[in-house]
Formats: structure tokens, sequence, C-alpha cells
């Protein structure tokens, strides 16, 4: 069977596919059984759940993407990975100059890096020559496709479980702090549909879901001092795969990195008046720190680098305009391309990330599951605001190192997004590495008072120190 656009279609055997399929899911099974979940019933239960939720995404979203959409991403990055598994039966130093180096050759990128040599071998070239974000995924993919046999599906779900085991992580770190939340926080961070689905599959956003978390919780585990080198390692592996993929994530983790450091030492202080005064600096430094950022990493974050994403985001939002996106775009509305310009929209653009699309913004069956998914994101933010109160949440936030590096990682990453979007499509996908963040810290603060005194070792008003 051929799948994928006219010009880059890939051909799979249905029964080998069917075979490894099974195969795997018993493989990964397997390794989780034995090596992942140790602790209890309950908890290998909510495991096992969202790992059968995931592969199961996993099946639906190429099946989608065949037979609904007629071809896409996750087709072609598929395409690109099988060229490079061929380059490794073929030509294994070839495969390895690519999986090392990318396009980059004496330090070049070039776009026909090897063309002839690679046609010679009997093989296509890339689609995402051109694209070296793009090609870190196939290169990603590439050795993940050779394990599997070339299995399409099978790749998808090892793809899948590198996600899961990033989301398991991180509903550990919270349990840490709000065990009294089990079940629910499984719902906030393993169950969510949009991250579940789009978090599947050969695409981008499985492997930077799945190195943001490993990333938030190695990162607490040093702040623990808990196998620091072995944390070391893993945060520098995640952070590189972030980098190379989607570089706005890294700015966002940086910034709620810098308020979990700061909020940490906070919890220390007595005054309420202190901590009242403490808060909106803390803002304020984080509004800075984004731009430093922005400005420090400009050669690894493209197009977020300081003096490119303005322009970017004014592009974008004149360029949603234009009928050729249909149904589908959105617009936040004219701005210019300068600070003032940027902070004017913040509002609109974090609340656009947050909370759309609406339900009457829906022209399909998969935008309306997202607007479905979106008015209930609506309803939690409601009922914490109405039980917390607004004078209250500055307090608590700032007692709760976590939430506030929730709070303020998915208020500058809804921000990011919000700016850079253009349509509703590329909305849903964009938005899930902050979904388990922001749901949790919504669910949590709507449920504050019922976190036990015992738990917190302070009295409830104060909030739980992190120590």
């Amino acid at each position: 069977m051929e799948i994928g656009e006219v010009g880059i279609g890939v051909v799979i055997n249905i029964g080998v596919e069917i075979l490894s399929s099974i195969i795997f899911i018993l493989l990964i099974y397997f390794f989780c059984k034995k090596y992942v979940v140790k602790k209890d019933e309950f908890e290998e239960s909510i495991f096992f759940n969202g790992l059968r939720l995931k592969l199961f995404a996993s099946i639906c979203l190429p099946l989608v993407y065949i037979f609904y959409y007629g071809g896409g991403d996750t087709i072609t990055y598929y395409h690109d990975s099988m060229i490079m598994q061929g380059l490794f039966w073929k030509d294994p130093s070839l495969y390895f100059d690519f999986l090392f180096n990318g396009m980059t050759e004496n330090g070049e990128i070039r776009e026909y890096k090897a063309y002839f040599r690679i046609r010679q071998l009997g093989l296509d070239y890339f689609v995402f020559k051109a694209d070296i974000r793009a090609m870190f995924v196939v290169r990603f993919a590439s050795i993940i496709t050779i394990f599997t046999g070339g299995s399409f599906f099978a790749s998808g779900m090892l793809m899948a479980l590198y996600c899961y085991l990033g989301l398991w992580k991180i509903y550990q770190l919270f349990l840490d702090y709000y065990s009294v939340f089990k079940k629910q926080l499984s719902y906030t961070i393993l169950y969510v549909p949009s991250v579940v689905f789009w978090g599947s599959g050969v695409l981008k956003d499985p492997i930077t879901l799945g190195a943001l978390c490993f990333l938030v919780y190695y990162f607490h585990s040093l702040i623990k001092r808990k196998r620091v080198m072995y944390s070391v390692i893993l945060c520098l592996i995640s952070g590189y795969f972030i980098l190379a993929i989607k570089p706005y994530i890294f700015n966002a983790f940086v910034i709620g990195m810098g308020s979990w450091l700061l909020s940490n030492y906070l919890v220390k202080v007595k005054s309420i008046i202190l901590k009242g005064l403490i808060f909106p600096f803390l803002l304020l430094l984080s509004i800075g720190l984004v731009f430093l950022s922005l400005d420090t990493f400009s050669d690894k974050t493209g197009q977020y680098s300081l003096d490119k994403v303005m322009d970017e985001a004014v592009l974008v939002q004149n360029d949603l305009k234009q009928d050729y996106y249909g149904g589908h775009r959105f617009d936040i509305g004219t701005f210019e391309p300068t600070l003032q310009g940027l902070l004017s929209k913040a509002p609109i653009a974090i609340a656009t990330t947050l909370y759309r699309p609406f339900p009457w913004e829906a022209d399909n069956v998969f935008i309306m599951m997202s607007a479905l998914e979106s008015l209930i994101v609506v309803m939690f933010t409601v009922i914490a605001l109405f039980r917390i109160k607004l004078l209250k949440l500055q307090g608590i936030l700032l007692q709760n190192p976590l939430l506030f590096f929730s709070f303020v990682f998915s208020l500058f990453f809804a921000f990011s997004v919000g700016l850079t979007t253009a349509n509703f499509g590329a909305l849903v996908r964009y938005k899930i590495p902050l979904m388990p963040f922001y749901l949790s810290m919504v669910y949590i603060l709507s449920n504050y008072s019922k976190i036990p005194a015992k738990e917190t070792n302070v009295p409830l008003s104060s909030g739980v120190i992190v120590t």
C-alpha cells in the first residue's frame, strides 16, 4: 500500500505493519512492567491506562494522516527517515555523517549534500533538506526505524513511548508535593486528549514534549541534589533536543526555571508584606529574562531570536489574513514590530493559546474536539479564580515553587505561541507542552484547601513549603 502525497509516497506492507505493531506492543508492555512501574497497584493501573491510550493514539494518528488528510508531515518524516535507514544498510559511513552532522558539510549547510551519491544508491532524496529542524527529527526517527525494521506504526509507538515516559516523570514530580490528588493529576497530565493524540507518532511534538518533561524532572533533581551527574547529563540531552527542534520551548523553560529557583528561596521569607512586594518584581524580572534569553541564545533559537521574533510575529499575523487559510485562521489584531507592540498583544495572545478555539470557531471534527477541550480549560481556570481569589493567588504561588514554575512557564509559552501561530490547526499542536503544567496548576489551585495539613507541614493558608 502506498501512502503519502504524490511524489513523496511510501510503500508499506499492511501485514508486516500489523505483525510489527503486535510485537512492539508486547515488548513495550514487558519493558514497562519490568523497569518503569514499581510502586503500588494504583499507580500501576494509572500508568498502564495511560500507556494504552498512548499506544492507541499512535495507531490512530497515522491512520488519520493516511485516510483523512491523504498525507502530511508525519508521512514525510517517515519517508526521509527511511532514506536514512537505507543509508545505514548501504553506506554506513554516510549514514553516520548525516546522523551526527545533518546537512552540514565542512562547516556549511548544504541542501543537496551527497545528493548524487544517495541517488546512485537507488534512494530518493530528503524532502526536508532545507529545514534543519525537521531534519533533526528525521535523524532521530531514523534510529527508531532501524530498530523497528522500518515499520511506520511501530516507529510511532516508540516515539509515543518516549513522550509518555516523560509525562510519567512529570506526574511523579507533582505527586511528590500533591499526592492527595493522585487520581486527578493523572487526568491533567496523562489523559489530556490533545496531549495523548498529538504527542504520538513520527512527529516533532512527541520528541519535544518528552524532552521538556525530562528536562523539568531532572532539573528538579538537581535542585534536590539527587543523582547530580545523571541529572546533568539528562538535562543537557533534553535541552539539546528542544533547542534543535523547537527552541521557543527552551526560552519559556529558562524563564520558568529562573522563577522556580527564586521562589524556592522565597518560601523562607516570613513577611507577607515583603512577599507581596517581591511577587511583581519577580514577574518583571521574568519578562527581562525572556528577552535576555532570546538575545543570548539567538544563534540557537533561529526565528525566535530577539531581533527576529518581533518581525516574525507581525509577518505571521499579516499573513493569516490571506484567504488561503480558510476557516482555520484567527486574528489577534494589528501591532508594530516593537517591544511595546508585542507587549500590547500579550493578554490576547495568551488567552488565544490557552482558551481557543471556541466551539463556534470549529469547522471540522478535530477543531471541535480541541474546542471542547479548551472549554474545559476555561472552566478549570474560572473555578480556580473563584475559589482562591486573585489576592490570594500570589501568596499560594510564592509558597509553591512547582506551581509558580507552571504559572510562569505557561504564560510565557502561551505568549510566544499566540503571537507566532496563524491558524487553529497549528495552535492545537503547538500548545500541548504547556497543557500538563497549566491544567495541573489550575486544578491544584482550585482544590488547594483539600491539601491535608500533614502534607504541607505548615498551616494551609501558608502553602506548601519546598525544602
